[in-house]
């Protein structure tokens, strides 16, 4: 979590050169712009719960729209591609999206039937449901992006370490007179990705969810919990 200046400032710094934005006057635009390269880069890698929003919106049941505007404390949700699920209220499973070999004009509503496609044609919303008679509501988990371009004053919910060395490896690369520095940094993202992702995934499982909630354990701790290894991916 850091501000845009921040993390230019410490690119300028990591790749030797005099500190400060202001004296960078050449560089510190590039370097901002490779920041941004790496946000929208990083920020397609999998769906990171800072960005992550969840929002239950209505389904007009006339035009299968949805009846009021995706937005989250960051952003509106634009993109249908930035929407991981959507729920029926009540159900735990996941509408399924309208495919080609399905004519929605031949469905009829029923809660086994109900399918989402992308919809263009109000801002902020989206996404459409079918049939269009299907009332909602439903609950939507998607993605919030900060505004683009960029701004230095812009404060970003991604891993700092992780775009500054996203940010010094394309500008190496550019430079291009020192490939160990290149491969330096390309190998330090690729580490720092690798742990964002394993600490995502050592939240523990419930082996029984039957186990009565706020129950004491008089046992062992790994007689109701798994936690998966520390270093999955290493």
């Amino acid at each position: 979590m850091a501000l845009v200046s921040d993390i230019v400032s410490n690119v300028i710094t990591e790749i030797s050169q005099v500190p400060g934005v202001a004296t960078q006057v050449y560089s510190a635009d590039r370097i901002r712009l490779f920041v941004q390269n790496a946000f929208e880069m990083e920020i397609n890698e999998m769906w990171w719960p800072n960005y992550m929003y969840r929002q239950t919106v209505g389904v007009d049941g006339v035009t299968g729209a949805i009846t009021s505007d995706l937005k989250g404390p960051i952003s509106f949700i634009d993109d249908y591609s930035d929407i991981a699920a959507i729920y029926m209220s009540g159900s735990n499973r996941k509408l399924r999206e309208l495919n080609q070999s399905i004519n929605p004009n031949l469905m009829t509503t029923g809660l086994d039937t109900w399918y989402v496609a992308p919809d263009y044609s109000v801002p902020h919303r989206p996404f459409r449901v079918y049939p269009i008679t299907s009332t909602g509501p439903v609950i939507v988990w998607a993605r919030q992006e900060n505004t683009l371009p960029l701004a230095l004053t812009d404060d970003l919910k991604l891993d700092a370490l992780l775009l500054r060395y996203d940010a010094c490896w394309m500008y190496a690369v550019d430079d291009g007179t020192v490939p160990a520095q290149v491969n330096k940094y390309q190998m330090l993202a690729t580490k720092r990705r690798q742990q964002l992702k394993a600490a995502l995934a050592q939240q523990p499982l419930e082996l029984d969810p039957r186990f009565p909630s706020g129950a004491i354990v008089y046992d062992e701790p790994s007689q109701d919990w798994f936690t998966l290894s520390q270093s999955p991916l290493s």
